[in-house]
């Protein structure tokens, strides 16, 4: 029997209140087909394919720089408070792009899912008058991972538009996939918690699949894939983005993540966050920063969770950006 993981059915994008605004934010999407009905990530696991494509916000007037958002659910409930960013950066003058290839759980495995992305984010700086100098690359959990690795991608010189960032901020990713792929398989050892051990299964089998085994099994390609891994020698992807402002958002609440999902400190993406920022200021990078918060992690329903985008001060990060 497959097991279909439960998604929001969209509702509209501007159901967030912006009355505060003289002009709503211009709203232009392309949507393109999708390439099936299911993404299978397990076996027995498969969740709903959306549209590739993007939802652009602009401001009503001049346009001082644009956020990528590169979570899935573009134009859905289901983002929560992420799509909350767009309002707070129309606010400011800044554009907003949510890119989607149209895997809700997009690994960016292979060379095809950066060249969409690219190709999206690309015709929209061809489009609109956007400072292509300031941009930020920006995600939640997984879609935090993919703006960091699209972000490596781009300084390496592989996009076709000449994209570069000037900041990347991430909300609670997981970098180091050698230490998500031992923590899931603890998960799944111990059974420590449904809602964990599912994760990790499909997590593990992605994972397994796509990098050629385990990290015993294919140890080079697991350190290529991770966009960090604190080890003996420094990665030459760091030096790319010595000169990008970067800034890791976590909340690190132990008693938490071990009472309700029976993780400790290294189930969380927290050790990711600081490995990095620490290892870029040691580099010379003046713009990293770590962001830690208390009791800030809520879903939208008002449960408690750490593991959220409310632990990011949607205004403060866009001003960041501006100051930058």
């Amino acid at each position: 029997m497959k097991i279909l993981l439960p998604f929001i059915l969209p509702l509209s994008l501007l159901a967030y209140s912006i009355s505060s605004f003289a002009q709503q934010p211009r709203l232009i999407e392309l949507r393109e087909p999708k390439a099936g009905e299911l993404q299978q990530l397990a076996p027995d696991i498969a969740i709903p394919l959306e549209e590739p494509g993007y939802t652009l916000l602009l401001p009503p007037d001049t346009i001082k720089g644009m956020i990528v958002f590169f979570g899935s659910g573009r134009d859905t409930t289901d983002a929560g408070y992420e799509m909350r960013l767009y309002a707070e950066a129309a606010r400011r003058q800044v554009a907003t792009l949510y890119v989607t290839t149209g895997q809700r759980i997009e690994f960016l495995f292979d060379s095809t899912s950066y060249e969409q992305l690219d190709r999206y984010i690309g015709k929209v700086l061809e489009a609109y008058p956007i400072p292509q100098d300031r941009l930020l690359f920006a995600g939640m959990s997984l879609a935090g991972t993919r703006a960091l690795k699209f972000g490596y991608w781009c300084m390496e010189g592989h996009s076709r538009y000449g994209i570069r960032p000037r900041a990347i901020a991430l909300c609670d990713a997981p970098l180091d996939f050698f230490r998500f792929w031992r923590e899931g398989a603890f998960s799944i050892r111990y059974n420590t918690n449904p809602t964990s051990a599912s994760e990790a299964q499909w997590v593990n089998a992605q994972l397994e699949e796509h990098l050629g085994g385990t990290p015993k099994e294919a140890s080079e390609a697991y350190h290529q894939y991770s966009p960090y891994v604190k080890g003996l020698e420094i990665d030459p992807r760091l030096e790319l983005i010595k000169t990008v402002a970067l800034r890791a958002y976590t909340e690190p609440d132990v008693h938490w993540w071990m009472a309700n999902r029976q993780r400790d400190y290294y189930g969380m993406n927290a050790l990711d966050a600081a490995g990095l920022v620490n290892e870029l200021y040691l580099l010379g990078n003046t713009e990293a920063e770590l962001i830690t918060t208390t009791d800030k992690g809520y879903r939208l329903d008002g449960s408690r969770h750490p593991h959220s985008w409310s632990i990011v001060d949607n205004g403060e990060l866009v001003e960041w950006l501006l100051g930058l």
